[in-house]
């Protein structure tokens, strides 16, 4: 499974393509961008819809950019976009709809192996189901198979459950969800909503070392600095006002330039584009154009 870009690197990836400066120009390039694309993709739109409702334009135009007629723009997008403006306005967090598939699957999981509660352990399988946590999973081998064998093996599992009833998150589940809002809490520039995805997740179960998602990762040989880069560009973003790095330091010093999407300064080996206050290196346009260029699900 390739890792799906985020809401943020499709926008960029939009703002680049972008035939104007303008929000109705932005909006038509994340239509463009995101057309053949699915899970973050919806997210993507709704923002720049809601950037383009507080700029002022009608649903009669965002209709017209859309293909749809005023009505049908504003039953489509309406809810959604005073969603995210009251998520934004009030801190709260949202969860991406590839974590909700995640932490659904973990609950099947723990229901299986005959628990009431799930943990970590779970919750690792759980993200296997979508998006760039799977996708980082796989690509260091831990499979469904592997992980559900490890689990059975490191921890106790009852053979005589009833079956009944709907299995809870263990307090370890709790807090690990806890902390991976947190983390989206941190990384999220101010203006934006808080969604946390399954990034944030992995992130904080495979470097928490007493929980038992981080027992079966070394269980199998799973090197836990191997997931942290691999997720580096997808968490590492610090929170700023308008989530940009600040390039003076102490005393009105001008910082390196770093890339805003993995943080890496200049250097003679790592080249930058520079955007309106934004940077981005080679290895991220990389990595954006190689996720950009796999088809979605489906082949479609």
């Amino acid at each position: 499974m390739s890792p799906e870009p985020t809401v943020e690197q499709l926008i960029a990836a939009a703002r680049a393509g972008a035939t104007g400066d303008d929000e109705l120009a932005l909006l038509d390039a994340v239509i463009a961008v995101t057309k053949d694309l699915s899970s973050h993709a919806d997210e993507a739109v709704d923002q720049v819809v809601r950037q383009v409702r507080a700029a002022g334009h009608s649903w009669t135009v965002i209709g017209e950019r859309l293909g749809v007629s005023r009505q049908a723009a504003r039953q489509r997008y309406a809810d959604r976009v005073e969603r995210i403006r009251e998520a934004a306005a009030t801190g709260s967090v949202i969860h991406g709809r590839d974590l909700e598939s995640s932490l659904s699957s973990a609950l099947a999981a723990a229901r299986a192996d005959g628990l009431a509660e799930a943990g970590t352990e779970h919750l690792l399988l759980g993200l296997l189901t979508d998006g760039v946590a799977a996708a980082t999973l796989e690509q260091l081998g831990a499979t469904r198979d592997k992980i559900r064998e490890a689990s059975h093996r490191l921890f106790e599992h009852p053979t005589d459950w009833p079956g009944g009833g709907v299995p809870v998150f263990s307090a370890e589940a709790e807090a690990a969800l806890a902390a991976a809002r947190q983390l989206a809490n941190e990384r999220t520039p101010d203006c934006a909503p808080i969604i946390v995805n399954t990034p944030q997740l992995l992130a904080v179960i495979a470097t928490n070392p007493g929980s038992r998602a981080r027992r079966v990762l070394n269980h199998l040989g799973v090197d836990v600095a191997d997931i942290k880069r691999l997720l580096h560009c997808y968490i590492n973003v610090p929170r700023t006002p308008f989530g940009r790095r600040s390039r003076r330091g102490r005393g009105g010093k001008k910082q390196r330039d770093r890339c805003s999407f993995c943080g890496h300064p200049r250097s003679e080996e790592r080249r930058l584009v520079a955007g309106p206050d934004v940077w981005i290196c080679a290895e991220c346009v990389a990595l954006c154009a190689e996720m950009l260029a796999q088809p979605a699900d489906g082949g479609v």
